[in-house]
């Protein structure tokens, strides 16, 4: 380990910290920083002479800072005192040594410039971070103001002798609590009949199955008896078969696609659910269909 690393607690591979290209401040002290410089409780009080330094007594306020444009600092760049087409007719020693020189001057101009935007960029971030600083401490002084305005309004002892300790509504508060109270009774009781029409439609869908008959019964024996046994043997074996494959998923997938289908398209079972029934009878469905046409011919 050499002595260098020690100086960076013994660790390698950490570079020192960039010089700064400027080395004094190219603007004056913007609202932000006069704010701060401001805050800091810094000098001597009134009546307590200042150290001498060299002779002389400290100034008991800090100095404005002495800032260089950048404007300033390109203007004291020393260029070579010829053109490069004028360079050309030098010898190649004097032409290489003034190229090198005006190259510095245009790199170090460069540098200056993208040096400006980068500390403008950091001011800008400064900036944003000052304002939401004090948008955070505007919000906090009026939630300090709110809560000790409630402070103040609480009721006291003597308050809720006189007037009551419930306040009484008033008539347009009573007629609005009158509405609100008869709209949940009526949404309650309008959810209750949709919820009894859907019941009642799922029976209607289900009552096509149904036997009523005693010709619908002989029909169903003969069936089951006669006619769909070979197809009840044939159908277990192929479910037997699926069910123990390594495909088995598909059954689970199928049940689910139909229920997807009936739920995005407001059916029972495949048929027709209470949404599509009460766009019928309302008429929005067919509405909704002319308007299709319409768009659709005025496309065309």
């Amino acid at each position: 380990m050499g002595k260098g690393v020690l100086k960076y607690g013994g660790k390698s591979g950490i570079l020192p910290r960039t010089k700064a290209i400027f080395g004094r401040p190219i603007r004056p002290m913007n609202e932000i920083e006069l704010q701060k410089e401001k805050a800091t409780e810094s000098g001597y009080a009134e009546g307590v002479p200042t150290p001498k330094i060299n002779g002389k007594h400290l100034p008991r306020q800090q100095p404005p800072r002495k800032y260089i444009t950048v404007e300033d600092r390109i203007k004291h760049i020393k260029y070579p005192p010829m053109s490069l087409r004028e360079m050309n007719d030098l010898p190649a020693e004097e032409r290489d040594a003034y190229k090198r020189a005006y190259y510095r001057a245009e790199f170090l101009k460069e540098a200056y410039l993208e040096e400006e935007k980068r500390l403008k960029k950091i001011d800008e971030l400064k900036r944003s971070v000052h304002e939401k600083e004090l948008a955070k401490q505007r919000q906090f002084e009026e939630e300090r103001k709110a809560d000790s305005s409630k402070i103040a309004s609480l009721p006291t002892m003597q308050k809720i002798l006189e007037q009551g300790l419930i306040r009484k509504r008033t008539p347009e508060e009573q007629e609005l609590l009158k509405e609100q109270r008869k709209l949940n009774r009526r949404s309650k009781e309008l959810h209750e009949k949709e919820v009894k029409a859907q019941k009642l439609l799922e029976l209607y869908h289900s009552a096509a199955k149904f036997i009523t008959t005693e010709e619908q019964l002989e029909e169903a024996i003969y069936r089951a008896f006669e006619v769909d046994v070979g197809k009840f043997d044939s159908a277990q074996t192929s479910v037997e078969t699926k069910l123990f494959s390594r495909g088995a998923g598909y059954l689970v997938g199928e049940v689910n696609e139909l229920k997807i289908t009936d739920a995005v398209l407001g059916q029972i079972n495949g048929k027709p659910g209470l949404e599509q029934i009460k766009d019928v009878l309302s008429g929005t469905r067919e509405k909704t269909k002319r308007e299709a046409q319409l768009n659709l011919s005025n496309e065309i």
